[in-house]
């Protein structure tokens, strides 16, 4: 039997998304991911040198010369601005960016051959199937709405996240409305189970991230493109958000990612 063909678009789209976590800047090969605030000072676990905020809002970072700690190639022997986008240069090959402005930061160390160590090679998908695919429509939440999600910390904890509107999707003519977060600024995501969470894709759940729309407005929902969520590349480091009380679809979604795929030889 012919296997079904791959539209062009969705092949294009696995292969950015394979980009994202194994690329050059992947996912995968994170190792910090820290949010600085306040004047500090702030110590890192695995990350040399003393962060803090300054009374103007920039991020400055103080290291010993024998931390190795570069920024924009120059070593840091005392207190260095970090410019927002900035590269920094960690030992062991280790790469790091600095963004945000005001006084609030966020802070990714990379490791370069943490794709290698840990035998990651691809991502388990559902066969692609068209019936997957919808057109939804956001619909206005109360304004300032926050919905409180569990976090995948140690211990767990639960964190108030905004979630300024719904999805609302009709699924073999019934139609279900599922809260939309906005857990980082500039992205939307629906985190959402289903009859295959804990059976044949994760107990956690799966993400569908969907484009910034006004409320009313339509889009295309399409859980070929639902994926697994970063906690499964790092657990240590992402401590993602859970799905919201509500987000579960009465039905298997066999379609979108399953599982990462290691080499015999791979930590997972």
């Amino acid at each position: 039997m012919t296997a079904p063909q791959i539209p062009a678009d969705h092949e294009a789209w696995r292969q950015s998304r394979w980009e994202e976590v194994a690329g050059a800047n992947g996912k995968a090969k994170v190792v910090a991911n820290a949010k600085i605030t306040g004047p500090g000072p702030h110590t890192l676990p695995g990350v040399p040198g003393e962060w803090r905020t300054t009374e103007a809002g920039s991020l400055t970072v103080t290291a010993e010369a024998v931390d190795g700690v570069r920024v924009a190639g120059s070593l840091v022997d005392g207190t260095s601005p970090v410019p927002s986008g900035g590269s920094l240069r960690f030992p062991d090959d280790r790469v790091g960016f600095a963004s945000g402005a005001d006084g609030s930061y966020g802070l990714v160390v990379m490791d370069q051959g943490r794709v290698e160590r840990t035998g990651l090679t691809g991502i388990d998908t559902f066969p692609h199937d068209p019936a997957w695919v919808f057109t939804g429509r956001y619909r206005a939440a109360p304004e300032g709405r926050r919905i409180e999600v569990p976090r995948l910390t140690s211990p767990r904890s639960t964190e108030a996240i905004p979630a300024p509107v719904d999805l609302a999707v009709t699924i073999d003519g019934t139609e279900h409305v599922l809260a939309v977060l906005q857990d980082f600024p500039g992205q939307r995501l629906v985190i959402f189970t289903d009859e295959t969470s804990g059976d044949s894709t994760p107990t956690i759940g799966r993400w569908l991230v969907l484009p910034l729309l006004e409320p009313g407005s339509t889009l295309t929902v399409d859980f070929n493109k639902a994926t697994l969520s970063h906690h499964h590349l790092n657990p240590d480091v992402f401590v993602c958000p859970l799905s919201p009380s509500g987000n579960h679809l009465p039905m298997r979604v066999e379609a979108g990612e399953r599982a990462l795929l290691h080499t015999a030889a791979g930590q997972g």
